[in-house]
């Protein structure tokens, strides 16, 4: 182990607390794509790795990040048994779907989305940090959190989420 002269940040301190606890998703047991719906079950089976991205119906920058996440997840290559995860805390996906369509950016809704009326989410995952909820976290198949962030803020990002996946890129 390193060490410096400096203490931590409030930020690294918590980053390095959060990093390899448990992201607790159980509590949903189906999840939407597109028109259909699958079991938490079947789901994981197909993905080893999830982005699980947080947002909330109500909250402005929510829906321009939803878009965001979109169209950066088609500029990456593709990595088998990855995908990423909605977490929506609305009432109803049609009602955060037509602000998203209001912005006029089309995009292909072809993530996976759990709708979290009752903001279990959040209630089950309150030892993490509200700044990490609402970043992204890379989580393995354990749910075990790997990597806080977007992968392509940089390079350095892009390099440790392929590399922590798995991929050779």
């Amino acid at each position: 182990m390193l060490t410096s002269c400096s203490q931590p940040s409030q930020t690294e301190q918590e980053l390095r607390e959060v990093l390899n606890s448990t992201l607790k998703i159980e509590m949903f047991q189906i999840i939407q794509h597109r028109d259909s719906l699958i079991s938490m079950e079947q789901f994981r089976e197909r993905y080893n790795h999830l982005s699980v991205v947080y947002l909330q119906d109500g909250c402005s920058p929510c829906y321009p990040k939803f878009v965001e996440w979109h169209q950066k997840m088609e500029e990456m290559d593709d990595v088998p048994g990855h995908t990423l995860l909605f977490v929506i805390q609305t009432e109803e996906y049609d009602s955060f779907i037509r602000k998203v369509r209001s912005l006029g950016e089309e995009i292909d809704e072809k993530y996976y989305i759990i709708i979290d009326p009752d903001h279990q989410f959040f209630i089950n995952n309150n030892q993490i940090p509200d700044w990490i909820m609402n970043s992204s976290m890379l989580i393995d198949s354990e749910n075990k959190i790997k990597m806080v962030g977007a992968p392509w803020i940089n390079e350095d990002m892009k390099t440790l989420f392929y590399k922590t996946i798995g991929s050779e890129q």
